[in-house]
């Protein structure tokens, strides 16, 4: 940017020389930033990268570190004894009489404080202990959330990317069918009208990869906002998107449920919470505040010394509201836990099954659907091309093939999104320690 300002402030007295030199320098520069900023487009992406990408760019993650920072300086605060305070007393002056001026003032110098008593210091930086624990069960639960709409978006990438390669076969397919109705439209075997329906076909199926090019960019583009790039600096992402890997069995996913981060929250709440019921309790002991300090008397010319402690009357009963007030947030707790402990129960359930479900879909049109279609397709095919069968019939078959390859894909998208659901809740891999998904 400097060479392109300076060019144009000196442009009307720089010789013909120093002209050709700058416009080559320009040149130059942006023949480099074209060549980095083909260098910085990477090919293929997996899902380790688009994790570390996230992780190290996120903001929700970031302020956590801002709100264990601001706890350092609660604890400082936290940490303090009670301030010493001085201060100064005049009496018997600027009176009428015998106390007019200040012949008969009395001036006092004090220095006062408090003793608190009760181990109050240690309460108060228990209290920010425990705000520092819950601190980091929110970042871990945040995390998950990140993390798992990381998975979401990644696995949506993948599933468009197969649906690209499927509308692509469907293309060539449509290919091949117009040439063979071509030839027998010409051949004079087949009604010309035919011939259209396999054009309007063709140019469907070219449509339909157009659009899921889009779809696909789309996908990517939505997958690097999670790390704050507007154009994704890859083309595709890599993964073995049909796979089934070995998973736990539903009773391990639930028994390592009650260590979720989710949970863990409420947990640091209740000791959030005990720890401000130990600070009430700590504040009944009451506190003595002390002060001593040096009097001078004018009137006799003598100075003495003075000295005095006071205590507060019916500390404990003062504070039993905030003790019932805490006692009940503590209590109310509880049951919020338990609340979320079987919502969360729930959802994990319903994922294992929905995912057994899909896996399911997913095995029967892989193995038991697929194959009949195509080896159909194939016979259909050549008995079009012998005369034998009709167009339509030959369509039909084809379009139920590419249907079904569709629902297979849709299936293997609900596998791993229920997969990827049932981590983020958990905290914990769904995938047995051998098995893996995606590509790392």
């Amino acid at each position: 940017m400097y060479l392109f300002n300076l060019g144009y402030a000196q442009r009307a007295r720089m010789p013909g020389h120093n002209k050709r030199v700058l416009f080559a320098l320009t040149i130059g520069l942006l023949y480099s930033i074209t060549v980095l900023a083909e260098e910085s487009k990477i090919t293929s992406i997996t899902l380790e990268d688009a994790v570390k990408r996230t992780l190290a760019y996120s903001p929700q993650i970031a302020s956590f570190d801002f709100k264990t920072l601001a706890l350092d300086g609660e604890a400082q605060s936290a940490a303090l004894n009670p301030a010493y305070t001085l201060g100064v007393e005049l009496e018997n002056v600027l009176g009428t009489g015998e106390v007019s001026g200040i012949k008969e003032a009395e001036a006092t110098l004090t220095l006062s404080s408090v003793i608190e008593l009760g181990d109050k210091v240690n309460a108060r930086l228990a209290i920010v202990d425990a705000k520092r624990s819950l601190v980091e069960a929110e970042k871990r639960a945040a995390s998950l959330d990140i993390l798992g709409e990381v998975n979401r978006r990644y696995i949506n990438a993948l599933a468009e990317q197969a649906n690209l390669a499927l509308a692509q076969q469907g293309l060539e397919l449509a290919k091949y069918a117009y040439q063979a109705v071509k030839q027998r439209v010409e051949a004079g075997a087949t009604a010309e009208f035919e011939l259209h329906r396999a054009e309007s076909s063709l140019s469907q199926a070219r449509m339909d990869v157009l659009l899921v090019e889009k779809r696909v960019i789309q996908a990517n583009t939505h997958l690097s906002m999670m790390w704050g790039d507007m154009s994704p600096p890859f083309v595709n992402v890599t993964g073995d998107f049909f796979s089934t890997p070995d998973t736990q069995t539903r009773e391990n996913l639930l028994r390592v449920l009650e260590s979720s981060p989710f949970l863990d929250i409420y947990a640091t709440q209740s000791r959030t919470a005990e720890t401000n019921l130990r600070l009430i309790q700590a504040n009944n002991q009451f506190d003595v505040s002390w002060s001593a300090g040096i009097r001078r008397m004018q009137g006799i010319d003598e100075t003495t010394l003075v000295a005095g402690i006071s205590v507060p009357l019916f500390q404990k009963s003062r504070n039993q509201g905030q003790y019932i007030a805490q006692k009940a947030q503590l209590d109310a707790i509880e049951q919020e836990r338990l609340a979320a402990r079987q919502s969360l129960f729930s959802q994990v359930n319903m994922l294992f099954y929905g995912r057994d479900q899909a896996v399911l879909e997913l095995q029967t049109l892989r193995q038991h659907i697929i194959p009949p279609l195509e080896k159909a397709l194939e016979q259909v095919k050549q008995a079009y091309e012998d005369g034998r069968f009709s167009y339509l019939e030959w369509m039909t078959i084809q379009q139920e093939l590419l249907n079904k390859r569709y629902a297979l894909i849709q299936a293997a998208s609900r596998v791993h999104l229920r997969n990827a659901d049932i981590e983020s809740l958990t905290g914990h891999s769904v995938q047995s320690p051998a098995s893996s998904t995606f590509s790392q």
